[in-house]
């Protein structure tokens, strides 16, 4: 790092100096809260900031936006961990999970159990670590908070997580150590995937057809992608203590993300935990205005390449067949520079949410982008000066937004639909594109999917806001019109080709048809106005255009089995099944 004090030293928590509060013996009973927040200066003191230095890897802000990309390379080097807190005594035959039980040592420490717990920690530490381990700790007690600072190096090396609890008296202690957290992944999969209606038992086609999609999106919530044994455990652990009811916190740093990863109850919603990520990220693209606020206010760990400590708060979408951008599961709410020394928090935009992506297109059709991304989940492509570098990029940069660009406006979309063509369509790329016809296919391909996606929300937005994308009210008759045409003159196209994409379409036709006032009108004895008359004509086309449509999609799954992702029973009635227009707010993030 570029200061030589050491980290956080200007912090104060409830009145004491952060490293006094991490030593001194802890008064009456802290909250959760209270060693939540202790514990996120520990970490990122030790498991960030410690190992940094001038070949540290950084971590991309593609790295921190969903959707997640799966990590490529580990790094064994670098100090990796995983643990729980809860909130609460424990009780060790009853817990569910496995792991080496250290006894309180009281206030002051029971020296016979000081040994033990040291015993415990020495079997299952490596043994080229225990010399170091002996030398550091000698006869003192271990599992008092205080202790916890002067722990940290060794429970970055164990393989498996840590504990913390409540002891008698109320106190949180280190309770564990060599845990391993229930994952039941396979269970977890199969049970979400039928809440959902994506599975159905006994059909194993529809399961292999949908088994992957449902797996990306239950991580995908809990803020990872498909990825190692630690981080998932972690995760679905999170996940099985919502549902006990549980106040607590799981955390989780791993090699290959460099990221600490907090799961909890504080602050949850509808049954899924708060996520939370740490990392440190370069702050590159930042107006200089911006730039110079971090600089001299002392934000940088190391100006020269912009290193930040950045914390990313997360926003979880539930899933509901009915919704266009059906599998968006987490979306950025909220970014954080965290202070080196005093710990101040500074709302600012490193990850990119706001800026134009439009400009970044422009310059991947141009070859001129030089950052990177992960081409279907294996291949790392940088930059784009190559024209099959270019269409890699392209057809995973589409896929990694394709969230945020179904839900531009008409005229961002159609220009975001010019670029493209200046470089598919321009006549000195013929020679290029044709030597690659299947990137160039798989890039085509998405977006006619995109641009499918990008209409059908906007009638999702039609229907949902009686409004145009301009924002202009639109009168019944109108929206019933828009939907008839559209019904009419792409129908056929998408039963044929976007099956699935055409139940959509009928959801939102549905949708329109179950509104009050409509319902009133077709059960009216008499009509008033020649308005109220264009009203029933056209919504009467559109339900015999629907019950037609929802014939022939009955009938193709009849002759030509399900296709890929079709099946979706109404889903039950939980948390876990809440309508678009009911998501809890968060922007969609960009790299």
């Amino acid at each position: 790092m570029d200061f030589p004090e050491r980290a956080f030293s200007q912090v104060v928590h409830n009145d004491l100096p952060l490293w006094e509060r991490c030593v001194a013996s802890p008064q009456g009973q802290p909250t959760l809260e209270d060693i939540l927040k202790v514990q996120e200066f520990l970490h990122i003191e030790s498991g960030l900031l410690h190992p940094y230095g001038p070949d540290y890897p950084l971590v991309e802000p593609r790295e921190l936006t969903p959707t997640f990309d799966a990590a490529l390379i580990e790094y064994k080097h670098l100090p990796a961990f995983s643990m729980v807190i809860l909130d609460r005594p424990l009780s060790f035959q009853d817990e569910g999970f496995q792991f080496d039980l250290l006894v309180p040592e009281g206030q002051p420490s029971d020296p016979g159990k000081a040994a033990y717990n040291r015993q415990v920690m020495r079997e299952r530490l490596p043994r080229n670590l225990i010399p170091e381990f002996d030398q550091s700790m000698g006869r003192k007690a271990m599992t008092n908070f205080s202790r916890y600072a002067l722990l940290l190096p060794f429970l970055f090396k164990m393989d498996r997580g840590h504990v913390m609890a409540r002891d008698e008296s109320g106190r949180f202690h280190l309770a564990g150590v060599f845990a391993s957290f229930p994952s039941d992944l396979d269970g977890e999969i199969k049970r979400f995937g039928r809440h959902i209606g994506k599975f159905v038992p006994g059909d194993n086609e529809t399961y292999a057809n949908n088994r992957r999609w449902v797996y990306r999106f239950l991580m995908e919530q809990l803020g990872f992608p498909i990825c190692g044994e630690r981080h998932t455990s972690a995760a679905l652990f999170a996940r099985r203590l919502m549902r006990r009811g549980e106040r607590f916190v799981v955390k989780v740093l791993g090699n290959s993300d460099r990221t600490i990863t907090t799961l909890t109850s504080l602050g949850a919603r509808r049954g899924l935990p708060r996520v939370e990520k740490v990392a440190l990220v370069a702050a590159v693209g930042l107006r200089k205005e911006a730039e110079a606020k971090l600089r001299e206010e002392g934000y940088f760990i190391d100006p020269k390449r912009k290193a930040v400590i950045l914390r990313v708060h997360y926003a979880q979408h539930l899933y509901h067949p009915d919704n266009v951008l059906e599998d968006r599961a987490m979306s950025v709410l909220r970014q954080e520079i965290i202070h080196p020394r005093n710990g101040k928090l500074l709302e600012m935009d490193v990850l990119g949410l706001s800026y134009d992506r439009l400009l970044a297109l422009q310059d991947i059709v141009r070859g001129e982008f030089q950052g990177t991304i992960v081409y279907h989940g294996r291949e790392r492509v940088e930059g784009t000066a190559d024209v099959k570098s270019r269409l890699k990029f392209l057809s995973a940069w589409l896929n990694k937004h394709r969230l945020i660009l179904a839900d531009y406006s008409p005229d961002h979309f159609e220009r975001l639909l010019r670029l493209m063509a200046s470089f598919l369509d321009d006549p000195a790329q013929d020679e290029e594109l044709a030597r690659q016809p299947e990137l160039r296919q798989e890039v085509v391909k998405t977006m006619a999917t995109l641009r499918l996606n990008h209409r059908l929300r906007l009638l999702e937005k039609l229907v949902q806001n009686r409004a145009d994308a301009s924002g202009r009210k639109l009168q019944l008759a109108h929206i019933l019109i828009i939907l008839v045409h559209v019904l009419s003159q792409e129908g056929e196209e998408m039963a044929a080709e976007h099956p699935r994409s055409l139940r959509k379409l009928l959801r939102i036709c549905r949708k329109q048809l179950a509104d009050r006032t409509l319902r009133r009108l077709l059960v009216a004895k008499a009509l008033r106005s020649s308005y109220e008359r264009e009203v029933i004509s056209e919504a009467k086309m559109l339900i015999h255009m629907v019950e037609d449509m929802e014939a022939k999609l009955a009938a193709l799954l009849k002759t030509e089995g399900r296709p890929a992702g079709e099946h979706h029973p109404a889903p039950a009635k939980s948390a876990e099944a809440k309508p678009a227009e009911e998501q809890p707010p968060g922007r969609p993030a960009v790299i």
